[in-house]
């Protein structure tokens, strides 16, 4: 959270800050309806829905990492040494 307030523009906190906690949101509902499914559901292919949205999530962190990395330049995320 102390990322996305450094790095968002100074209009626009309280909206990156609820969009924070909307994906947070988000991620918990996924986790919700995949936990629901622990009963009717085999193991296998349980375990199996979670590896494919598990690696599906890392592959865009991969594609999109380099772009927000130019979005963000040189944020030094350590406060200064003194």
């Amino acid at each position: 959270m102390s990322s996305v307030t450094k790095l968002a523009p100074k209009r626009f906190v309280g909206q990156m800050m609820g969009i924070w906690f909307m994906g947070s949101a988000l991620g918990n509902l996924i986790a919700g309806l995949l936990g629901g499914q622990f009963e009717s559901l085999p193991l296998p292919e349980l375990f199996g829905n979670i590896f494919l949205i598990s690696v599906g999530a890392g592959l865009l962190f991969l594609i999109f990492s380099k772009p927000i990395g130019k979005l963000i330049g040189n944020i030094n995320h350590l406060p200064p040494a003194s």
